[in-house]
């Protein structure tokens, strides 16, 4: 007795879907990632592009900021928010191994 062979999943209405049906949610997808590493990099030159007083001024308010909101007893309620301050102050030239330790949990 000889089993029967399966039908080709490409014909019309079977499994596999044509490549032009997922190109844009693709485009979509890799348009939105591009724009999130573009913002990324503008945040960090305009970091260093401050000058040096005016940086790390705006380190001391940023970290004091993270410390009272981040590090307190309702830190937990603002994970996202904490995240957020926690890559912001990485991109300092002022966030030596210390504090990049310190900010570690965060990521």
């Amino acid at each position: 007795m000889v089993a029967p062979t399966p039908r080709s999943t490409f014909v019309k209405g079977g499994l596999a879907r044509s490549w032009r049906r997922d190109l844009a949610g693709w485009l979509l997808l890799w348009t939105l990632a591009a724009v999130a590493f573009a913002s990324t990099l503008s945040d960090r030159r305009g970091l260093r592009g401050m000058p040096p007083g005016e940086r790390a001024v705006l380190f001391q308010q940023t970290w004091e900021h993270f410390h009272t909101l981040c590090e307190g007893a309702h830190a937990g309620d603002f994970l996202s928010r904490c995240r957020d301050q926690a890559r912001f102050l990485r991109d300092f030239p002022e966030c030596d191994a210390a504090c990049r330790t310190r900010l570690e949990p965060w990521r």
